[in-house]
């Protein structure tokens, strides 16, 4: 497997991201039937390195990104023709929607966010603001079918990024998600 790795040459820092193929899978539960590897795949977001990965999750191994990369459910985040670094997460589908999110947020425009747009922030934010003690609430969002559940995902990730970081903090998310 060593030789679907070469692209990389072992650098061990490349951001990975999921497809529409991987976010299709997290649903489907159809390829992918080892724990580790689901729950590789349940983690990457486009913006943790594969070193961070692996020394985060446990029986993680350099072959498990290999064996997503060659079902086709994820793909290095990061394109050299682009030069979006905080963009990096929202390679999946909803990638040309999140270029207006942020804008958005930026101009503290209110703009309602649909689906995609608000599944990628929400899994961006908590990856951000938690890590991986946001974990069971990635779970949740790649769970969620509807808005309004991923709207009950948002007001968990919310109290706890006050929680842990700080009202100040915690207004700034919702100000993200919600405009305003």
């Amino acid at each position: 497997m060593q030789a679907a790795r070469d692209p990389s040459m072992g650098n061990s820092s490349v951001i990975w991201a999921k497809t529409d193929a991987g976010r299709t899978e997290m649903q489907a539960r159809a390829l992918v039937k080892e724990r580790a590897q689901r729950n590789l795949l349940l983690v990457i977001d486009g913006l943790k390195s594969e070193e961070m990965l692996l020394a985060n999750l446990a029986g993680i191994t350099v072959d498990d990104f290999a064996a997503l990369q060659s079902l086709g459910l994820i793909a290095p985040a990061a394109a050299p023709a682009t030069s979006r670094p905080s963009g990096s997460a929202a390679t999946r589908s909803s990638a040309l929607a999140a270029a207006p999110v942020a804008a958005a947020a930026a101009s503290a425009e209110p703009a309602p966010l649909d689906y995609g747009q608000f599944t990628a922030a929400l899994t961006q934010m908590i990856s951000k603001e938690l890590g991986l003690r946001g974990f069971v609430l990635t779970l949740a969002v790649e769970k969620a079918g509807t808005i309004e559940e991923l709207q009950a995902v948002a007001q968990r990730t919310l109290a706890q990024i006050a929680e842990r970081k700080g009202e100040a903090v915690a207004a700034a998310a919702r100000r993200t998600l919600y405009g305003g």
